[in-house]
């Protein structure tokens, strides 16, 4: 345990013990060991495990006999680091110290697992091109071959749940992770059994069938990974990814379809394949177009072909967020300049209502009496278990940790963003995805945005990237009718931009109801009440959603023009009277 992860993928592990210590060096002794450790006692399986791993590791011994050694330790392993990884998957970003070391010895034994394989492979591919095999050596010439074969799909396997976890944590690949799975899938191909079926030469029932789409697995969980996606859509992704896999090709020479590129010889993950640096030199061709068209057929009406998991985990945010990165181009387009500063920040999209309408709670703002149902972001998820929403005495009112105005350190600005450090406790609601509001200092008007994305940075902070929506919202209220008799509110923001003299409107509502487009709902501003009709997705988050929409009676647009004039008026006439104090 105490080599650090930074080591592990770079040094090759060094033999020297004779024997194991723990039992004779036998596969048979081995099973009989494991099969005396109890799951139970997690620490002292997880020590007595990580031990045996790295022994076996270590061990003066033929490839083939360690191969079958990792094979015996290798369910009980798995077993082990699943329960490991229950106690910090899903809990707060910056964790406790007693977390920091489970996920500290979960990170270390994925990472040895996975080398161990790596290592195996290697030393086979290195004795079966560097020795002659008389005919007399032909069975050991084929166990090599099926041992280096084998070893690279579990290695690849290992490297894939390794990322899965990072990804988790929302943190980084170690040393030279990178450039393991891409020598893997380098010898695979130089000796053409990239594609070769391992449950035919194993007899087992694995999902992913070769190498290829072991390795193309690996790929799609960093390409579609982008720190942008919540814990829950991380697992959805990567379960997935088992049926996404087979849909991507992995090939040696370029097409027209390839979309992303892979130096095998550079520790980086696959890029976009667009202006290369000079320096960058791609070996393995990516294509994503049979994915792509996969996605976009999921979002018909008469969808059949739909996995167990996508059916589960293939949520509308979740297949925005892949559906956008398969079929745009995925470059920076703005630059980062350094700035020192605070913002404001404040989470939610009730927040946000809420300060929008100058600390109004929401059923203030809607101006009726008591005689309609609504309900507010904040017992949405109750209400959606229950059949009946509650009423207007039942409505929880924000609690004060909710409307907490936090403050944040700015590391540097983009056109239409920041890059921020968080430090200290993190709020249930500090989320990629989550619709925010930012303020420059307390004079200055609130702004509408997005946590973009979250990474893990130096101890007990993380950096978040903001990007910036809209900077002219006004606080609304909609409903989509369910029910003749109930009218279920909830808070919602009307968006005005101005782009070469051209205003256009759109709306911000909850994640929660699963809105969507070519769908007509209620829109309620200022006591006047109006049907819209959703026309098209600008974005889709696991919080909010935003439309563009049309008025389905066109005289009505006039309430809609008086009300935001009304709302322009009075945030230019506060902003005057902060500015004469």
């Amino acid at each position: 345990m105490s080599t650090h992860p930074s080591d592990i993928f770079q040094i090759p592990t060094e033999l020297k013990l004779d024997q194991l210590s723990f039992c004779p060096s036998n596969v048979k002794a081995l099973q009989e060991w494991v099969s005396g450790i109890s799951i139970l006692q997690l620490g002292n399986s997880s020590k007595a495990l990580f031990n045996a791993l790295l022994e076996i590791s270590e061990l003066k011994c033929s490839e083939t006999l360690r191969f079958d050694l990792i094979q015996a330790l290798h369910p009980t392993l798995e077993n082990v680091l699943t329960s490991l990884e229950k106690h910090f998957i899903n809990q707060g970003l910056i964790t406790t110290d007693r977390n920091d070391q489970i996920i500290e010895l979960a990170m270390l034994l994925r990472s040895h697992f996975a080398k161990a394989y790596i290592d195996i492979a290697k030393r086979c591919d290195h004795e079966l091109n560097n020795s002659s095999f008389s005919l007399f050596k032909m069975g050991r010439k084929k166990s090599l071959t099926t041992a280096r074969m084998v070893s690279i799909y579990y290695a690849l396997q290992q490297l894939s749940l390794l990322l899965y976890q990072q990804h988790m944590l929302y943190g980084k690949p170690v040393l030279g992770q990178w450039l393991a799975a891409h020598q893997l899938l380098e010898i695979a191909m130089q000796n053409n059994f990239h594609q070769t079926n391992i449950n035919q030469v194993l007899g087992t029932q694995h999902e992913l069938q070769n190498i290829a789409q072991a390795y193309a697995q690996l790929i799609l969980l960093d390409i579609f990974n982008t720190h942008q996606i919540r814990p829950a859509e991380i697992q959805g992704l990567y379960l997935c990814s088992f049926d996404w896999a087979k849909l991507v090709q992995i090939l040696p020479k370029e097409t027209t379809l390839s979309r992303y590129v892979v130096d095998s010889s550079k520790d980086l993950p696959p890029v976009y394949n667009s202006r290369l640096a000079d320096h960058f030199k791609p070996s393995i061709y990516i294509a994503t177009q049979s994915l792509m068209e996969h996605l976009a057929g999921t979002q018909t009406k008469n969808a059949q072909y739909l996995s167990r998991n996508e059916k589960l985990f293939l949520t509308p945010a979740l297949h925005f967020h892949i559906y956008n990165l398969l079929t745009t181009t995925m470059e920076r387009r703005h630059e980062r300049y350094e700035y020192s500063a605070h913002i404001n920040i404040c989470f939610g999209l009730s927040v946000a209502h809420f300060y929008l309408s100058k600390g109004k709670n929401f059923q203030e703002t809607l101006d009726i009496d008591g005689s309609f149902r609504f309900q507010n972001e904040s017992n949405m998820v109750s209400s959606t278990e229950s059949p009946v929403a509650g009423g207007l005495g039942h409505l929880k009112a924000l609690d004060r940790e909710a409307k907490q105005i936090y403050h944040a350190e700015v590391l540097d600005i983009s056109v239409n963003g920041y890059r921020i450090k968080w430090t200290g406790f993190t709020p249930p609601n500090l989320k990629t995805g989550e619709f925010i509001l930012v303020q420059e200092n307390a004079q200055s008007q609130w702004r509408g945005g997005v946590v973009r994305w979250i990474k893990q940075s130096t101890e007990k902070s993380l950096e978040l990237g903001l990007e910036i929506l809209a900077h002219d919202m006004f606080p609304c209220a909609v409903y989509a009718r369910t029910d003749r008799n109930v009218k279920n509110y909830q808070p919602a923001l009307l968006v005005q931009t101005t782009q070469l003299d051209q205003i256009s409107n759109s709306i911000i509502v909850s994640g929660v109801q699963n809105y969507r487009e070519k769908q007509t709902i209620h829109l309620r501003v200022d006591g006047h009440e109006m049907k819209i009709y959703l026309t098209k997705t600008q974005l889709i988050t696991q919080s909010f959603i935003r439309f563009e929409y049309e008025l389905l009676n066109d005289q009505e647009e006039q309430i809609i023009k008086n009300f935001i004039h009304k709302q322009m008026n009075e945030i230019n006439n506060h902003d005057l009277w902060e500015a004469l104090k």
